[in-house]
C-alpha cells in the first residue's frame, strides 16, 4: 500500500501525541521509575517486559522484540495499514488529519465502490422487508450493519467498473452479477472500510448454498478478518472483553439486545490470525457457539488456539437447540444472564463431557487433552491443574492424558539470532541520539549486526531528523531502534563506542595504504582513539582539509 502522507505531517504528529497516552487506550500501564510497563499484548507472557518510554516516545517489548512508536504500536495492535494507523492515532489524539492524505489510490477506489454498492444495496432492503421483520432485524441494526439486498440488474445501476466490482466479489470473472436477489451483509475491514460482501439465499431451493462470499482479494483476507469487530471494537476496547460467537446474524442479534462486543470468523473456522488479533484486545475471550456437538467441537478447536498463546478462554454453553441468534430473539434476559457468568474452558470442558455416553468421552477428552496440551511449556502449574482436574473427575490416569498432549506440545523453537555486540548498539544509540559528531564517515561493512549496519547506512543517506519517524519510514527496523534506545549505556561508554568503531574504520583504510608517513600517522590516530581522545581524530582531520 502507498504512503501518501507527508513527514512533515507524521512528524508534527508523532511531536504532538503522547505515547503513554495512545499506548494507555488499549492497555493498562504501570509506571516504574521513568518508564511505563505492562504485559505485552503481542505475544504470551506473566511477567511484564513490555516498556513505554514518554522520555523517547517508543515502546519496546524484550521478550518478543517488538517496539516503535506510537503509530507502529497502533498499527500492530489494531492490525491496521500504516495510513488507517496515522488516522487512528489522530482521531485518538483528537488532531484533525487533511483529507487529502489517502492510501494507495487503488485501495481508496475499491474502499468507496465497496461503500457506494453497500449504501445502495441497503436502499433496497425494503423489497425483502418481510425476511428482515421474519428475522427480527430492527431498523437501526440494519443500518448499523448495513444490511440490504441486491435486485437483479445491479451492477448496471451501481455503474462500477468491472475491475472493481470484481476485486470486490460483486461481478465474477465472466461478468455474471455474483449476489443477484439475495440478502447483502458488507464485510467492513477492522477501520470500517467495506471490502467484501456476504449473500444469503432467501429462496428454499436446497441446491443453493446458503451463504457465498466475496473471494479473497488484495484488500479482504478472511483469515485475518473478523465481522462485526468495527462495529464492536469500542465497546472491546472499553470492557475489555470479546464474545467469539460463529455466524454474522448471531453479532448482529446480539447488538441488538445490547451485547455489543461479539465478533464472528468470516463463514470458517476461527483461525490462528483471528485468536493472535483477539488476544491483543483481551486476556479472556469468551466463545459461545452453538449448543450441539458441532458448537462442542468449534470450542474446544478455538480454545485450543488461544491456549497456543497462553491465553485462558471462557465458555458460555447454550441449551442444546440453541444458538445466539435464536436465544437473542426467544430469550435474551437468560442470553445476558449466561454471558455474565462465563465458564473457565476446564469446568466447560469438564460439564461437558459428563453429559456424554461412555463410549463418547474417550474421544472428547483426547479433543480437550490436545487443547492443553500448548499449557504444558507456557504454564506448567495451569497444565499441571488442568490434567489434576480431568483426573480426578473422570477417574483416569494422568499419565493416559498427558501421553495425549505429545504431539501438540511440543513448541516451535525460535531460531537464534547472533546477538549485537554491545558497543555497536551504544554506537548507534549515540547516532540516534545526536551525541556525538562524526568526523569521517565509515563504512557500513565494518559492523558485525546486519541491523547496524542498515540504520547507520539510512543515517548516513538520509536527511536524519528524529528516530521516532525512522521507524515510521522503516517499520521491519521499528523494534530494533526501539530496542538500541532503551539500552542503558553511559555517555563515556557512548562516547567510547563511537571511537572503537572509528578505530575499525581507519584500521581498514590502513591496509590500503603503502606511505609510510601517512601509516605511521594513521597508526598514532588509532592510539588516540582507543584511549578515547575523539577530539584528536577531529583535529588531525581539521589539519588535513586546511
Amino acid at each position: 500500500m502507498g504512503r501518501k502522507i507527508p513527514h512533515s505531517f507524521i512528524q508534527e504528529l508523532l511531536s504532538r501525541v503522547d505515547i503513554v497516552d495512545i499506548v494507555s487506550h488499549y492497555l493498562s500501564l504501570k509506571q516504574v521509575g521513568r518508564n511505563f510497563t505492562a504485559l505485552c499484548p503481542f505475544h504470551p507472557e506473566k511477567t511484564p517486559s513490555f516498556v513505554v518510554s514518554p522520555e523517547k516516545q517508543i515502546f519496546k517489548c524484550f521478550g518478543c522484540g517488538i517496539g516503535g512508536n506510537a503509530i507502529t504500536f497502533v498499527e500492530k495492535y489494531e492490525n491496521l495499514s500504516f495510513v488507517e494507523a496515522v488516522k487512528r492515532v489522530a482521531e485518538l489524539a483528537g488532531i484533525e488529519i487533511p483529507t487529502s492524505f489517502t492510501e494507495d489510490d487503488k485501495v481508496a477506489v475499491i474502499e468507496e465502490a465497496g461503500f457506494k454498492a453497500a449504501k445502495y444495496f441497503h436502499s433496497q432492503l425494503s423489497q425483502v422487508s418481510q425476511y428482515i421483520e421474519q428475522r427480527g432485524i430492527s431498523p437501526k441494526e440494519a443500518e448499523r450493519f448495513l444490511i440490504g439486498f441486491a435486485p437483479r440488474g445491479y451492477s448496471r445501476k451501481l455503474n462500477i467498473k468491472a475491475e472493481i466490482a470484481k476485486e470486490l466479489g460483486l461481478i465474477n470473472e465472466r461478468g455474471k452479477e455474483f449476489f443477484a436477489e439475495r440478502l447483502i451483509i458488507p464485510i467492513f475491514s477492522h477501520s470500517g472500510k467495506v471490502i467484501a460482501f456476504a449473500g444469503r439465499t432467501l429462496k428454499s431451493d436446497s441446491s443453493l448454498p446458503k451463504y457465498v462470499n466475496s473471494p479473497e482479494s488484495s484488500i479482504f483476507k478472511k483469515n485475518s478478518t473478523l465481522y462485526g469487530f468495527y462495529q464492536s471494537r469500542e465497546t472491546i476496547l472499553k470492557e475489555k472483553k470479546a464474545i467469539i460467537v460463529e455466524g454474522y446474524f448471531d453479532v448482529i442479534s446480539l447488538h441488538q439486545i445490547g451485547v455489543k462486543n461479539a465478533v464472528a470468523p468470516m463463514g470458517t473456522s476461527l483461525t490462528e490470525n483471528h485468536a493472535k488479533i483477539i488476544k491483543r484486545y483481551t486476556e479472556s475471550p469468551i466463545l459461545m457457539f452453538d449448543g450441539d456437538s458441532a458448537g462442542r467441537k468449534a470450542t474446544i478447536r478455538s480454545a485450543g488456539l488461544f491456549l497456543q498463546r497462553g491465553v485462558e478462554p471462557l465458555v458460555v454453553q447454550l441449551p442444546e437447540s440453541e444458538d445466539p441468534d435464536s436465544m437473542a430473539k426467544e430469550n435474551p434476559s437468560e442470553l445476558r444472564k449466561l454471558i455474565l457468568s462465563p465458564l473457565t474452558f476446564i469446568d466447560w470442558s469438564i460439564q461437558t463431557v459428563k453429559l456424554l455416553s461412555d463410549q463418547e468421552k474417550p474421544a472428547v477428552l483426547r479433543e480437550i487433552a490436545q487443547a492443553i496440551a500448548p499449557l504444558k511449556a507456557l504454564n506448567p502449574f495451569i497444565y499441571k491443574r488442568y490434567v489434576s482436574k480431568l483426573s480426578a473427575e473422570f477417574g483416569i490416569d494422568e499419565h493416559w492424558i498427558r501421553l495425549n498432549t505429545g504431539a501438540l506440545s511440543r513448541l516451535r523453537e525460535e531460531t537464534a539470532e547472533n546477538p549485537v555486540p554491545p558497543h555497536e548498539k551504544a554506537f548507534l544509540r549515540a547516532l540516534l541520539e545526536k551525541r556525538f559528531q562524526l568526523p569521517l564517515e565509515v563504512s557500513p561493512n565494518i559492523f558485525v549486526s546486519d541491523e547496524v549496519s542498515r540504520v547507520y547506512s539510512i543515517i548516513r543517506n538520509t536527511e536524519f531528523q528524529d528516530p521516532t519517524v525512522l521507524q515510521t519510514e522503516f517499520p521491519e527496523l521499528s523494534g530494533f531502534i526501539s530496542e538500541v534506545l532503551f539500552s542503558d549505556f553511559s555517555e563515556e561508554e557512548m562516547k567510547m563506542a563511537v571511537c572503537r568503531v572509528l578505530c575499525k574504520e581507519l584500521e581498514r583504510r590502513l591496509k590500503k595504504l603503502h606511505d609510510l608517513k601517512e601509516k605511521k600517522e594513521l597508526k598514532n590516530l588509532i592510539f588516540s582513539l582507543r584511549r578515547g581522545n575523539l577530539n584528536a581524530l577531529a583535529c588531525a582531520l581539521s589539519r588535513t582539509t586546511n
